[in-house]
């Protein structure tokens, strides 16, 4: 059995009676631990409310970026190869229409090992709507989908989702989410994995909160003269609502 010393920069799982909340912890206080959960708070609490994560995991859900067979675009296998480099597990689906969305997000999204869910599709701002292989998802319409997320952080690797600052914002509200990191412009596949490499890198690594790693991701991107698809985007790719 794995020895609870619960070390700085560890993962650890938060539990009490009603539910249990990912966090890193910060600090050591004889048989206390500070901790910031992955909603921002900071705590210091007992060892005994701590336990570790059976496997930290990522939830990555895709639909079809072509909708011919034929076609192998996808970002599926980039991601895996970049987290499984960290020693995590990701759990990867197709989604084809908003049943499947639900009960992946339902199924899996709510298990206490899960921090990120990472959708991979396109995305329409002026629609407020994402794409699934089948039909599209009106993200307004739909906040239902994201009750019993508390705590989780979400990646819409979506063009111009980050455009609906309302919509964002209360689904991160009303969900109770870390946060929500989207793209305010079109990106091509090529921006979307440089911008996404970084997110991974900051997320796994470091305990800073969301919106600190979009900063500091969007500040890396101009340094590199990435540039996204719209040429007449004013401020940064990245946005996060949190």
């Amino acid at each position: 059995m794995r020895k609870r010393h619960y070390k700085i920069g560890e993962r650890v799982i938060l539990k009490n009676k009603r539910e249990r909340l990912g966090a890193r912890v910060t600090g050591i206080d004889r048989c206390k631990r500070r901790i910031i959960t992955d909603l921002g708070e900071r705590k210091l609490v007992n060892v005994r409310d701590l336990t570790y994560p059976r496997n930290e995991t990522f939830l990555m859900l895709e639909t079809r970026l072509d909708r011919s067979l034929r076609s192998d675009r996808g970002q599926g296998g980039f991601i895996y190869e970049l987290v499984t480099t960290y020693g995590i597990r990701l759990l990867y689906e197709r989604v084809h229409n908003r049943e499947s969305l639900a009960h992946f997000l339902a199924a899996e999204g709510r298990n206490p090992s899960v921090r990120l869910i990472h959708f991979s599709g396109h995305g329409h701002g002026k629609a407020g709507t994402i794409s699934l292989t089948f039909e599209d998802l009106v993200l307004e319409d739909s906040l239902d989908l994201f009750m019993g997320l508390k705590g989780k952080l979400i990646l819409f690797s979506s063009c111009e989702i980050g455009r609906l600052e309302k919509t964002m914002s209360r689904i991160v509200k009303e969900a109770q989410l870390a946060g929500i990191i989207a793209y305010r412009a079109e990106v091509t596949d090529t921006f979307a994995n440089l911008a996404e490499t970084m997110i991974y890198h900051r997320l796994i690594l470091s305990s800073d909160s969301p919106r600190k790693i979009v900063k500091d991701v969007n500040s890396a991107l101009k340094a590199l003269g990435a540039k996204c698809v719209d040429k007449t985007l004013r401020g940064p790719a990245l946005a996060c609502f949190s």
